[in-house]
């Protein structure tokens, strides 16, 4: 099955909607919450971060090595204080986008539900559940990647390609799910993350690189759900006007591997 909706005809569509006096006024929501994380973390993580980074650069060889091919005998001070400000802020971008997750999402799916998807019904179950578990799942996985990958941050360009990574996949994770858990039913949720988990990647990718321009990350968290609920109910408006009943195999299917458990 093919879909007509691409990802960057997404990101077109949000970046309308983002217009809607509703949107802008939910911009201020993370936006408040991701500058404040951000301006507690500088106060008491930055300097700890900051010295780790100059402490350890001067203590493995194979950054030493590695650095040399830049023409960089070790790391400078105002370099590792940028690294430091780069992973803290990619820190407090996700708080903010954990918080318009909950707060932002209900407010851009219902806005959208009622003008450019009005002929979605709604078949969602367990909404509340399912978004409060992926919303914790990704932010486990987000910090611990992050903490794995820290290191990493010392190697020239590595941060912004990490920050860049990292993002994307907060990005396009919570708001993923949080944009079709209303309308789709369990079925058509699985078939949707499933099919067009790459679509969903490449918003979270862009929303990404946009976050490296200066102060655009305070605005984008808002600006990828819409993204994603735009691609999220646009693929499940072309689902169900295809030709497969999605609920029925997806019935079908849990009743065939039920009978082969008891086989």
């Amino acid at each position: 099955m093919t879909t007509n909706v691409t990802p960057i005809e997404a990101l077109a569509k949000a970046l309308v909607s983002q217009f809607h006096p509703k949107m802008l006024m939910a911009v201020l929501m993370p936006f408040g919450v991701t500058v404040l994380s951000l301006v507690l973390f500088l106060i008491v993580a930055w300097d700890p971060l900051d010295n780790w980074f100059i402490t350890s650069a001067h203590k493995w060889s194979w950054f030493s090595s590695f650095t040399s091919l830049w023409g960089m005998s070790t790391l400078s001070g105002w370099l590792s204080g940028l690294i430091a400000f780069f992973a803290l802020s990619a820190i407090s971008l996700v708080i903010g986008l954990a918080v318009a997750s909950v707060a932002v999402t209900p407010l851009a799916v219902s806005l959208l539900g009622k003008t450019q998807y009005q002929d979605l019904e709604k078949r969602g179950k367990f909404i509340d559940s399912r978004s409060i578990f992926n919303a914790v799942k990704v932010g486990v996985i987000f910090v611990l990647g992050w903490l794995l990958t820290l290191p990493l941050w010392l190697i020239p360009f590595a941060s912004i390609v990490l920050s860049v990574f990292w993002t994307a996949y907060a990005f396009s994770q919570i708001a993923k799910v949080d944009a079709i858990t209303e309308h789709a039913s369990p079925a058509e949720r699985e078939f949707i993350l499933k099919k067009y988990n790459r679509g969903f990647w490449i918003i979270g990718l862009v929303c990404g690189l946009v976050c490296l321009i200066p102060f655009m990350g305070l605005v984008v968290p808002v600006y990828a759900i819409l993204a994603c609920t735009h691609y999220g109910l646009s693929a499940l408006r072309e689902l169900r006007h295809g030709v497969i009943d999605i609920d029925a195999q997806f019935t079908a299917d849990n009743q065939g591997r039920i009978l082969s458990n008891k086989n």
